[in-house]
């Protein structure tokens, strides 16, 4: 809903009030409560946006026109939850139930209840059992109910068929953690040697609306496992639109790693990391999907091999942004076990060195080095001489080592953590510089 201006090569965007499609909402102002105390001063486009945003969320308007919606509030704010998660970008993308009816004049879905469909008409319901005296009894929905009392049945009953396959993609539906149902489901794929490729594009619909359901993502690697090497590139494809979405999703993540360890891979997945990175360097599941390549990997050599090449990397990266956490806490993962020679490889102190002489408070760059003195590195004279260079900046008086200058002017540059840096000056152990 935009206007091009040839001329300036601008896009105009048309308010929401002008818009034929939603002259039937009814706009719905922000509730700051009684006691404002800062009002925000939004764009008036932001403002109007939200406002019929909150109308339709209200209404829970599940239609075309809100999924096209949604993605208008989205590109002006990706971080509201309620936009992302509003059903209709779930139900109309994502996923369909079998055995609706359609009506077109309302363009809704209804559903026919199980009672009667002609095909369940032999089945007696099985109604849950709360036992004799159940405290708090939980209001179901009626759908609900007897979808689960006709699943219970066809489980009870041990019925392998193709409604009950059937079945168990409607309870899922409804219920998508419930993992008697997904367990029955593969029973039931198994018996009936069903087709998993289309069972994969079944659970593709759904894990975009549930991605951090622990049941999916087993069932997902139940059916990687069935369709073996093959699926792997697929998987590896799928879990990156899902990065997409959620960059940090531990489940996906997971899934991730269990298909480049079971089915393989490897190849492109160093380049993988790269691409994250590039695109956020301080995203710390690229970091550790990283660390995990380069030790894993049966391409590579293994960590010795790399490591040398990471360095580089990641001295690259640290330099051009020293105050992101991620690179350093991976640059002291390459020297995991090996204290020796992170203590010996004079990259390290020559980066941090780089690093102070561009920011000599740098928290990473200084205790990292406290680090390296503490385990007994020998210090080289360009070091003592900005440790010294750092004592005077700090006005410390009084005759120090090197590590215990270190401590003092960590002290000092990071004040919420100055108890644990001088615990550590009283605690330096005993020769060290």
């Amino acid at each position: 809903m935009m206007s091009t201006s040839f001329d300036e090569g601008e896009v105009e965007r048309i308010p929401l009030c002008l818009r034929s499609e939603w002259s039937h909402a009814q706009p719905l102002p922000q509730d700051y409560g009684p006691n404002l105390v800062v009002s925000i001063a939004y764009r008036d486009e932001f403002r109007e946006t939200m406002e019929y945003f909150h109308a339709i969320y209200a209404a829970n308007e599940q239609s075309y026109p809100a999924l096209e919606f949604t993605t208008e509030a989205i590109g002006m704010n990706p971080d509201n939850f309620l936009t992302s998660n509003f059903n209709p970008r779930q139900n109309l993308l994502f996923f369909s139930l079998p055995h609706m009816s359609s009506s077109s004049d309302e363009d809704e879905v209804e559903r026919i209840p199980l009672c009667s469909r002609p095909e369940w008409s032999d089945v007696q319901p099985l109604p849950q059992d709360d036992g004799p005296n159940p405290v708090v009894s939980i209001a179901y929905r009626d759908e609900f109910r007897e979808t689960m009392d006709y699943f219970r049945a066809i489980y009870a009953a041990d019925e392998r068929s193709c409604r009950a396959l059937e079945l168990t993609t409607e309870a899922i539906g409804m219920n998508p953690g419930n993992y008697t149902v997904w367990h029955f489901r593969r029973l039931v794929l198994e018996s009936l040697n069903a087709n998993l490729h289309e069972e994969r594009d079944f659970v593709d619909r759904i894990t975009f609306q549930n991605s951090k359901n622990y049941q999916i993502w087993h069932h997902r690697r139940w059916l990687a496992e069935k369709l073996g090497t093959e699926a792997a590139n697929r998987e590896l494809e799928f879990t990156k639109q899902v990065f997409a979405l959620d960059a940090k999703n531990y489940h996906t993540w997971s899934h991730r790693q269990w298909v480049l360890e079971s089915l393989g891979g490897w190849e492109n997945e160093l380049e993988f990391c790269c691409e994250l990175l590039e695109d956020d360097v301080f995203n710390n599941s690229a970091w550790n999907q990283r660390y995990f390549v380069i030790t894993r990997s049966p391409l590579l050599g293994g960590l010795q091999a790399m490591r040398d090449s990471e360095v580089r990397y990641t001295s690259k990266i640290i330099l051009a942004d020293p105050h992101n956490e991620s690179p350093w806490r991976y640059l002291r993962g390459l020297y995991k076990g090996e204290i020796q020679m992170l203590i010996s490889d004079n990259k390290v102190p020559e980066l941090c060195l780089k690093v102070l002489e561009i920011n000599k408070s740098n928290l990473f760059a200084l205790s990292l080095l406290l680090d390296l003195l503490s385990r007994g590195h020998q210090p080289s004279d360009e070091l003592r001489a900005i440790i010294g260079a750092l004592r005077s900046s700090q006005d410390i008086a009084g005759t120090h080592g090197l590590a215990a200058t270190l401590c003092l002017v960590l002290e000092a540059v990071d004040p919420m953590r100055s108890s644990y840096w001088a615990w550590r000056r009283t605690n330096l152990p005993t020769g060290v510089c």
